[in-house]
């Protein structure tokens, strides 16, 4: 919000360097007017709409900045924690060194957002500034993978030590020889097969059956697979038809004259014994 508002030349109306006219006659006092009214309305539109009936009623957008700052400004010590605990637990693991570098950086400058640096006219500060860098590059160099060992011994006997972006130009130019003169896999091909969302693999297997206790039973035929209520025998359900040989009473994925007779059924006595009639009548033609 104070970005947007530096960019429109309108920060002066919440940190009170812009104060409003006295003087009703002042040529400036339908502008002042003016733009506070819009940046009031922005502030409106960029909360949450349960808090815009409490200041509803206020008409300084500096009255309303200062409001909202002082309900909701919170102590930056609990953010402070999260943030040193992530940095001190940041590894490269399987990230390339781009990536591992744009986390770091990103934690640095929350830091810096919430813990800046004092200000200071007498030149001692260039001291923290070069511990505090010091640190940083340290920092960097401790969370990367093994295969930079050598690199990272060189760097450390360096006196004084090269700032942290000249350090991650040489990491990566490590990076990139690897990859390209030794053919060896770099952080980056090694993260994007780590992260392909690629399902695993799950034997082919069929469909198993419930246990035999826990299929219906009919207390008519007394057989298992369907119940009294939706047996067709006893007229209680319409019969089945079989699209195969359209027959009543079964289905075309039970249909032994697609899938085979089973063992010692009556129908493979019957063909059987038709079967020999009938090789015996063409020995004797």
């Amino acid at each position: 919000m104070c970005r947007a508002l530096r960019a429109k030349n309108k920060f002066g109306f919440i940190n009170g360097t812009l104060t409003k006219p006295t003087d009703l006659t002042d040529p400036l006092y339908d502008a002042w007017e003016r733009c506070n009214d819009l940046v009031v309305s922005w502030l409106h539109n960029s909360i949450n709409p349960t808090l815009k009936s409490s200041i509803a009623l206020v008409d300084n957008a500096q009255q309303i900045w200062t409001e909202l700052k002082d309900r909701f400004t919170q102590q930056n010590g609990h953010r402070i924690f999260q943030l040193k605990k992530a940095l001190t637990g940041l590894q490269q693991d399987t990230d390339s060194v781009s990536v591992y570098f744009g986390k770091l950086k990103t934690i640095w400058d929350e830091l810096i957002i919430y813990d800046p640096m004092p200000n200071c006219s007498c030149g001692k500060l260039v001291v923290l500034l070069d511990r505090y860098k010091r640190d940083c590059v340290i920092q960097f160099l401790m969370g990367l993978n093994d295969s930079y060992n050598i690199t990272r011994d060189q760097i450390m006997l360096l006196d004084p030590l090269p700032p942290i972006n000249k350090k991650f130009s040489m990491i990566q130019q490590q990076e990139m020889h690897h990859l390209v003169l030794h053919g060896q896999p770099s952080a980056d091909s090694m993260a994007l097969v780590v992260n392909q969302p690629y399902p695993p693999y799950k034997p082919f297997s069929r469909p198993t059956q419930p246990p035999k206790r826990d299929r219906p039973f009919c207390t008519h035929y007394k057989i298992q697979g369907h119940t009294l209520d939706n047996c067709f025998k006893v007229r209680n359900a319409q019969a089945p038809i079989c699209k195969h040989c359209h027959l009543k009473g079964h289905l075309a994925d039970k249909c032994y004259k697609v899938h085979g007779y089973p063992p010692g059924h009556k129908s493979l006595s019957w063909l059987s014994f038709w079967g020999k009639r009938l090789q015996a009548a063409r020995s004797q033609l």
